[in-house]
């Protein structure tokens, strides 16, 4: 998977590098701003392509929220950006093949469309978003000549070095791994012998990937393992899409920014649809024998580029799982001295913090 994997995960990479520095927040909130059904569909498929995964996206929601967008553009853009990304796309092509990789991105604007229409079905806002000032009083903008800050070309190695590194990185290493420990432990015929109907399979991964934080990059190498394994191709597509959308921490987020109706209206209407397109693909499946594999979806490039691909992506996942050792660690160093500090019967500075502080 490694091999196979590696070549595109690094073309997923540069290409959210450009997203990210081309798409700006005051272009988001301009086209996302305000409500209306057009705003919904525009907010499902300008969100599609960004690399956020669920917990990433929830300030830009919220920037678009406080820039006036209304509930369903906003539920609709918290669902599409993190259930499918450029850097997603481009794994799930080499990993399950080009059907996979046309059916997840639609199945995530039916979601994200369907939540948003329902939502502004509801009604108008009960109170409107408070609006932001932009950083620049000259240009009302957030990123221009006349605000301080980094170049565009360093924007995008920061992201694609640092800051996708530690977004996907380790997850992606960790899926890396337990798809091989599935490919090596599970039986064949596992999900034939235990899971025989294709609801219940459905219904297992839904129990799965409800309550789980995995971004949309990181869930397709075990949703790959799983298919080669036996699982029907809608079980597996209910997972890349429940997975990355929701979480508790997403859930209890949206429901303080929008109320707990739509809490569970956003929630629901991902269970619902996923689980409709789940079987609307294991339909199609059976009736045109499509391959929902990769097994020739990585022929387009030759041996020595994939492997070469493999090699630079095993060094990018060690240089971010090292990454997020180094941060754990100092984590624990500062809580180890937090605690000492705080401990009764010390004196000096950090003995008594309040008292010091005023």
């Amino acid at each position: 998977m490694l091999n196979d994997a590696g070549m595109y995960v690094i073309f997923g990479i540069l290409a959210a590098g450009l997203v990210h520095v081309l798409v700006s927040r005051q272009w988001l909130t301009r086209h996302l701003g305000g409500a209306g059904y057009g705003t919904v569909l525009k907010a499902a498929v300008i969100g599609a392509p960004l690399p956020l995964c669920s917990c990433s996206v929830l300030p830009a929601a919220y920037a678009l929220r406080r820039k006036g967008a209304g509930r369903g553009a906003t539920v609709s853009f918290l669902i599409s950006t993190p259930e499918t990304s450029v850097d997603s796309i481009a794994v799930t092509w080499a990993l399950m093949g080009p059907v996979m990789a046309v059916v997840r991105p639609l199945a995530a604007l039916v979601t994200a469309a369907a939540a948003g229409f329902l939502e502004t079905l509801r009604g108008p806002d009960e109170e409107a978003a408070p609006e932001e000032e932009a950083a620049c009083p000259h240009c009302h903008g957030d990123t221009c000549e006349h605000v301080a800050g980094p170049g565009r070309w360093s924007r995008f190695w920061r992201f694609t070095v640092f800051e996708m590194a530690d977004d996907i990185g380790p997850t992606l290493a960790l899926g890396l791994v337990l798809a091989g420990v599935v490919m090596a432990l599970v039986p064949d015929d596992f999900f034939e012998a235990y899971l025989g109907s294709p609801w219940a399979s459905m219904a297992v991964m839904l129990a799965v990937g409800l309550p789980l934080y995995v971004c949309a990059t990181a869930s397709t190498p075990m949703a790959a393992a799983l298919v080669l394994k036996g699982l029907n191709p809608g079980a597996a597509l209910v997972l890349l899409l429940v997975g990355p959308a929701t979480n508790l921490a997403t859930v209890l987020t949206v429901g303080r920014m929008l109320g707990k109706a739509s809490a569970a209206l956003y929630v629901g209407t991902i269970v619902v649809v996923a689980l409709a397109c789940g079987a609307a693909l294991d339909a199609a499946v059976g009736a045109m024998t499509l391959e929902v594999t990769s097994e020739h979806a990585h022929r387009i490039f030759p041996g020595w580029v994939l492997a070469g691909g493999g090699v630079v992506l095993a060094a990018y996942l060690l240089y971010a799982v090292g990454r997020w050792v180094r941060r754990t660690w100092r984590r624990k160093r500062a809580g180890e001295q937090a605690g000492q500090a705080a401990r009764p019967g010390k004196t000096g500075r950090g003995a008594f913090p309040l008292r010091d502080g005023l």
